[in-house]
């Protein structure tokens, strides 16, 4: 806690001499956020709404101490929130009870106080007092029974005038003396819900005598061995702000009712659609490209305030080398899909927010059922495609492909593992200078999103006796990350989901999921994601929206693409939709 004003004094002097907090140069694509050199910190939206909105937020908030990270909250365990920490608090981000596409969502100080005051319930000053005569002069509160004045300590004057109830919370003390830890004087102090207040009346300055508790700082000191030790490291005024979370659909909106499939993801509360495009069916063999189909896609997605990534696929026959072959493109070809991707990028700007290049490339049916091409080829189609689309534009995000789950390891006429294709890509530097985030793909058979084999082993005898089969298997790419020295990169889980009944051969694990099972491992993956996995999963696409629709209209509905999916073939939805879009989305 600050014992002086020349304290309060020197922090100021600190902002003129270092600079005002700093905006971000425009033109990036990033959230509102300013830079505080003081600390090298940045303060993002929301919490940069919460900070400009509180009165003298240097004094009663202090510069920030971390970036944002995801942390379960100590008053409510078992919940987890996206959280700031700042000197003298930790703000949490919450979403409102009729949280939707525009609605903001809430920022609130962690109860810091409650936390220091539960240990001293039975002390005298934290025993409730009675209304009186005397105490209905001063603010008396009835949810914590105790006072609010200005007497001895003007206390009540700073409360007031400081951001009150939202800012301290309800008292949870009287006034009384205590000494200070880190001066070894005693002072008037109160304690509030989500604040210390000391009084220095020996200070000159009036504005400085009412102090606050570094409650902020303390706790990180306190419990720094348990927290994400990354969100606190300092920060360059250059480094670029991190992709917000993403909340992410896999649709289809080809020749079916595009505006109608992106609002209802839109109105489930997601951010981004993920679609999936045909490379041979837009470009002919003299490089002519047909646009009115991706036209009214990117349009569609726009129109519903989404972000679109495109995954662009399947090389038409004049660019596999085989006459009536489809899949990955040959050699002499490869900077044609650079150059299509490029004239999307050119087309669309910023429309188009990312680009995930090629599909489950470690599978032979991803390359028109020929074996699998090298791992250095799909090497040399990732850089050609990150050069061009970012010659178009800059701020376009390239993923890589996400691999198709499998421990197959015998021959790539079939597959070839996915761990051993990444263990490959990994181990080359050009595939961490031509991507910005990992893609991956984990699908969860009839397996609850918890378990894992074989210590943890799903409850169906089939499909259960390789990791393959989990949705943890995105744990198994992140240690290939690590061990390759890349811990620091995040993964951008594109395809997840668990199917329901169907009758295509190879997927009757979907019988064993009724659509509640759905619903219910598709939200604790979700929960999975923004907790155990943050901060290295930086985006869950669920697989997927709307595929029932198509198949319904092909006259197929119980094919298994449609079983993944969350609306019926008929658009009404699926417990799976009703319960994604009741989730909080942090």
């Amino acid at each position: 806690m600050c014992s002086q004003s020349s304290l309060l004094l020197i922090c100021t002097f600190v902002v003129l001499l270092l600079g005002s907090p700093h905006r971000i140069r425009a033109g990036e694509p990033v959230s509102d956020r300013q830079y505080f050199p003081a600390t090298g910190h940045f303060v993002g939206e929301p919490f940069w709404a919460a900070w400009r909105g509180t009165p003298e937020a240097l004094r009663v908030l202090g510069y920030p101490l971390s970036e944002p990270f995801i942390e379960e909250s100590f008053s409510e365990p078992g919940h987890y929130f996206r959280v700031q920490f700042f000197e003298r608090a930790v703000l949490e981000e919450h979403s409102p009870a009729d949280a939707g596409p525009a609605q903001a969502p809430l920022v609130m100080g962690r109860l810091l106080g409650t936390l220091l005051a539960e240990s001293r319930a039975q002390s005298p000053p934290f025993q409730p007092v009675a209304a009186t005569t005397a105490t209905a002069r001063r603010a008396w509160d009835s949810v914590t029974r105790h006072v609010l004045g200005n007497t001895p300590a003007p206390f009540m004057r700073f409360y007031d005038t400081h951001g009150g109830l939202a800012t301290f919370g309800h008292p949870l003390s009287e006034q009384f003396q205590e000494r200070n830890a880190d001066t070894g004087q005693t002072y008037w102090v109160q304690y509030f819900e989500r604040q210390r207040l000391e009084w220095h009346p020996e200070e000159g300055d009036p504005t400085a005598q009412v102090q606050l508790g570094r409650l902020g700082e303390e706790y990180h000191a306190a419990h720094a061995a348990k927290l994400d030790a990354a969100a606190f490291a300092q920060r360059s005024r250059d480094d670029k702000a991190p992709e917000p979370f993403v909340y992410g659909m896999n649709a289809t909106l080809y020749y079916t009712d595009g505006n109608r499939a992106a609002h209802i993801a839109a109105g489930a509360g997601f951010g981004w659609i993920r679609q999936q495009v045909l490379w041979r069916a837009h470009q002919a063999a003299d490089k002519t490209i047909a646009w009115e189909d991706l036209d009214q896609i990117v349009a569609a997605v726009d129109g519903a305030g989404l972000k679109l990534l495109l995954c662009v696929v399947q090389a038409p026959d004049w660019a596999t080398g085989t006459p009536g072959a489809t899949g990955f493109p040959d050699q002499a070809h490869r900077a044609d899909y650079a150059s299509f991707l490029g004239a999307v990028a050119r087309r669309y700007g910023k429309k188009v927010a990312a680009y995930e290049i090629w599909n489950e490339m470690n599978l032979a049916s991803e390359n028109g059922g020929r074996p699998v091409p090298p791992t250095a080829d799909y090497l040399d189609l990732l850089s050609m495609a990150y050069d061009a689309v970012k010659a178009a534009n800059r701020e376009a995000l390239i993923i890589s492909g996400g691999a198709g789950p499998t421990e197959w390891g015998r021959g790539r006429d079939v597959a070839v593992s996915d761990l051993a294709f990444f263990h490959e890509l990994f181990g080359d530097p050009r595939f961490w200078s031509h991507t910005d985030f990992v893609g991956v793909h984990v699908f969860g058979y009839a397996n609850p999103p918890e378990t894992l084999w074989p210590e943890n082993p799903g409850p169906y005898p089939n499909w259960r006796d390789s990791r393959e089969f989990y949705f943890r298997r995105v744990e198994d790419v992140r240690g290939e990350m690590v061990q390759a020295g890349h811990g620091e990169r995040q993964l951008w889980m594109t395809e997840f989901g668990w199917a329901t009944a169907n009758t295509t051969p190879m997927h009757e694990f979907g019988n064993n999921n009724s659509f509640e099972q759905q619903a219910d491992y598709l939200v604790r993956a979700f929960q999975m994601g923004r907790t155990r996995y943050a901060p290295w999963l930086g985006a869950m696409f669920v697989w997927n929206l709307n595929f029932a629709v198509t198949w319904q209209a092909a006259g197929n509905p119980q094919h298994e693409q449609g079983a993944y999916g969350v609306l019926n073939g008929d658009w009404s939805p699926r417990p799976a939709l009703t319960a994604l879009g009741a989730m909080a989305k942090p």
